[in-house]
């Protein structure tokens, strides 16, 4: 058994990110822009299983993050922390969220689509990352929110 949570701690979300191969360092501070964050917790251990993160960037919602530790994927966590982050965006108001996925074909199938770079808003850092177009090969997606 697992429970998602609101949090204001960024540090142990910002490790599960770093660790699950997000550019992410890890830090006590939330990034500039944050709106919500969220932890999936074990019920039984208390060990963090994933986390997820929005922000406003460039005057868009950002799903900035999403991250289930190894162990804890394919249990549905992902899909659960996308869903609660989705949801949070709708009752701020956005008609649509962004972002920048590694695992495209995880975000299509909840209705995310793929837009061309050039066509999206300033919401990506990755024409400045070193790992950029060498091991690391996103897509900026973006999904259309339910009124």
């Amino acid at each position: 058994m697992y429970q998602i949570t609101p949090t204001q701690f960024f540090y142990p979300l910002s490790v599960l990110y770093h660790d699950s191969g997000l550019e992410v360092t890890p830090s006590q501070e939330a990034p500039e822009g944050t709106l919500a964050l969220w932890r999936c917790d074990d019920l039984e251990d208390g060990s963090l299983l994933g986390a997820a993160t929005l922000q406003m960037r460039a005057g868009h919602h950002v799903l900035a993050h999403l991250a289930v530790a190894e162990p804890a994927r394919g249990q549905g966590l992902g899909s659960e922390l996308l869903a609660v982050a989705e949801a949070q965006a709708v009752r701020l108001g956005a008609k649509e969220l962004w972002l920048v996925g590694k695992v495209p074909d995880f975000y299509r199938q909840f209705h995310w689509v793929e837009v061309p770079r050039e066509d999206a808003p300033p919401i990506s850092k990755c024409l400045t990352c070193d790992q950029f177009q060498v091991d690391c090969f996103p897509s900026i997606m973006r999904k259309v929110l339910p009124r």
